[in-house]
């Protein structure tokens, strides 16, 4: 969780995953050569840019300018859902009595089918201030644990192959990391299917 100074000297806490317009970078992108056809990349290649297979988009980690509640960083939201760390205090969403994991979720989330989400866990210390700061779940807020989860995809934009300049051609789109459009994919977020998902009344939950 992140702590800003107000004018007057108030502290404000904002949650760790969410992005910061100061965090924009802007890069190049280019088709490689890769097994099978060709993959987007950066045109100046950094280690750690593909993970799972998938390119992630490039963001600084500095948390400056403003908080930005409409995006999330990619690389602090793909290290929550992947360690089971809460989004808003960055520490373990996991139960320590029980070993499941705490998970904020909208009232709509059904788990059926694949049971998929693009939200990180929350801890059952922050999930009242995460729906105080979320007008959508101060309305339509469900809180669940789960007994693991494994990823399942990204949401990112898709890039028509091989065709210079690069070009877009999908936003936001949802894909497994078996689709055969990953290669020509910028990864925005990392999706988890959850698994043994049990609902939890929120009193008892704020209550903890």
């Amino acid at each position: 969780m992140s702590v800003n100074q107000s004018a007057a000297g108030t502290a404000f806490c904002y949650p760790y995953v969410i992005g910061w317009t100061g965090e924009a970078e802007t890069h190049r992108l280019v088709w490689v050569p890769a097994a099978g056809g060709m993959r987007l990349s950066y045109a100046d290649p950094h280690r750690g840019d593909y993970t799972q297979g998938v390119l992630r988009l490039r963001q600084k980690q500095t948390r400056a300018g403003r908080p930005d509640f409409t995006t999330v960083n990619t690389r602090r939201q793909w290290r929550c859902m992947a360690k089971g760390l809460c989004q808003v205090c960055a520490r373990s969403a996991v139960d320590a009595d029980t070993g499941r994991i705490w998970w904020l979720l909208s009232s709509d989330y059904s788990g059926a089918g694949d049971g998929y989400t693009n939200a990180p866990p929350t801890c059952r210390a922050c999930i009242p201030e995460a729906i105080a700061q979320c007008s959508h779940l101060r309305r339509h807020a469900a809180v669940f644990t789960v007994g693991g989860c494994v990823p399942l995809g990204v949401r990112g934009d898709v890039f028509l192959p091989y065709l210079p300049p690069v070009v877009p051609c999908s936003v936001n789109r949802v894909m497994r990391f078996d689709d055969e459009d990953l290669p020509h994919c910028i990864a925005r977020e990392l999706l988890m299917r959850l698994v043994d998902v049990q609902p939890v009344d929120l009193v008892e939950a704020n209550a903890g």
